[in-house]
């Protein structure tokens, strides 16, 4: 009887220990992250800043197009979040290529972070895309070449989480970073599409700096306001799937010790 007591006890006095040690690691990295919240709030006024200037800049200081008038401030926020998209990509093809090589779990989670949020501002260039060429095009979409180019890309990424979500954790890092460099080099096709088809839809690259003066200000500065907003979210998204993958990993090792 005394044996089991004792057994019991220890039983319990073990549980107690891994419940507390589970509690204390938990209220730290929840800690850290909202430490990296209050030292990036400085990161965050100035995103907000930026992005309140940028929408004063496009409705009440560029001056309206000649021959699309209003709509043609979708320039701003499409071709801004389209330049947001090939670093967002890029990110993710550099942290791809140094996980395959270091094989570290942080360049994996910075890699997929990148990647998540790049795909966002791809779905917003392919939404805003419709409706700035129904008023310059007078359709809402063609089969033009970059367009074309740009969809594959997003579906490319698309596939590259449907893969995450369907592999184990040792597969999914390596395949999923092999499809993230092989989906990377669809950008400079993107980038490129109106060279290499000739295409007279979208306009050549580089005419862009041939805005007036008032649009390649208003230009600019929304372009600079969604580079430093990916640069917040990737951090912020980066904290948040390192705090879930260390939660996960210590979940698993107390049920373990529990059983």
């Amino acid at each position: 009887m005394g044996r089991s007591l004792n057994s019991l006890f220890q039983f319990c006095r073990q549980m107690f220990s891994n419940s507390i040690h589970f509690a204390v690691t938990e209220f730290r990295d929840i800690y850290s992250a909202l430490r990296v919240l209050y030292h990036s709030r400085i990161a965050f006024v100035i995103t907000a800043t930026l992005l309140f200037i940028s929408i004063y800049l496009i409705f009440g200081y560029a001056q309206v197009e000649k021959t699309m008038l209003e709509a043609q401030k979708i320039f701003y926020l499409h071709v801004s979040a389209a330049m947001t998209v090939y670093l967002a990509f890029g990110v993710n093809f550099i942290f791809s290529i140094k996980y395959l090589i270091k094989r570290k779990p942080d360049d994996d989670l910075l890699a997929v972070s990148a990647a998540e949020i790049g795909l966002v501002f791809c779905t917003i260039v392919l939404l805003s895309g419709p409706i700035w060429a129904k008023y310059a095009w007078e359709t809402w979409w063609t089969w033009e070449a970059r367009l074309t180019s740009t969809l594959v890309l997003w579906l490319m990424y698309v596939g590259y989480f449907i893969l995450r979500s369907a592999l184990t954790e040792d597969k999914r890092k390596i395949y999923s970073a092999v499809l993230g460099i092989i989906a990377f080099f669809d950008v400079p096709i993107v980038h490129f599409a109106t060279k290499f088809w000739e295409t007279k839809l979208h306009p050549e690259r580089g005419s862009k700096f041939d805005l007036l003066p008032t649009m390649l200000h208003t230009w600019m500065t929304v372009l600079a306001a969604f580079v430093i907003l990916f640069l917040v979210l990737l951090i912020l998204q980066y904290q948040t799937i390192k705090t879930e993958s260390r939660y996960e990993v210590l979940r698993q090792k107390h049920l373990q010790e529990l059983n």
